[in-house]
């Protein structure tokens, strides 16, 4: 067992409630270490000499004085609660009047909204098929890409 060790166990062992193995180790150290050993006779000088002293008595008006304080406590009580939550709650308050903020900001109730292709062909009772027929029909094959590119080049409005 190391000094440290021993140092921590010391004031336990003098009081008597230190299990019997530790009691054993410290022991040992201290039959091998001279600092531990007079620093275990100083302990036990100290504990025997407050062990004599009679208990101290309080001065006079001690209890009444801390039975008013601890009412005067028990009153104060219920508003240092209000106020510690009223703290805490002021972050989540302003977090939260962000957060709506921020979403009125960016919802935007424009009326109009664009047309998908196929809504704008049912809108004029036009035939799809009629439509993608020219793709197939065009005979030059470069035509036939572009065209199929600019096609799927158009933007879909985002429905959620």
């Amino acid at each position: 067992m190391r000094c440290r060790e021993v140092r921590k166990w010391l004031l336990r062992s003098l009081d008597g409630i230190l299990d019997p193995s530790r009691e054993k180790a410290v022991d040992d150290h201290i039959k091998l270490c001279s600092r531990c050993r007079k620093l275990r006779q100083e302990y036990r000088t100290i504990t025997h000499s407050l062990r004599r002293q009679p208990d101290a008595e309080p001065l006079p008006h001690f209890w009444e004085r801390l039975q008013s304080k601890l009412k005067d406590r028990e009153r104060q009580e219920p508003e240092a609660i209000w106020l510690k939550w009223c703290l805490r709650a002021i972050p989540v308050s302003l977090i939260l009047i962000g957060f709506f903020i921020g979403a009125i900001a960016f919802w935007n109730p424009s009326g109009e909204e664009e047309m998908s292709q196929p809504e704008a062909l049912l809108l004029r009772n036009a035939n799809p098929i009629a439509e993608t027929k020219t793709f197939f029909e065009e005979e030059k094959l470069e035509n036939r890409n572009m065209m199929i590119i600019f096609t799927g080049d158009e933007k879909v409005p985002d429905r959620r």
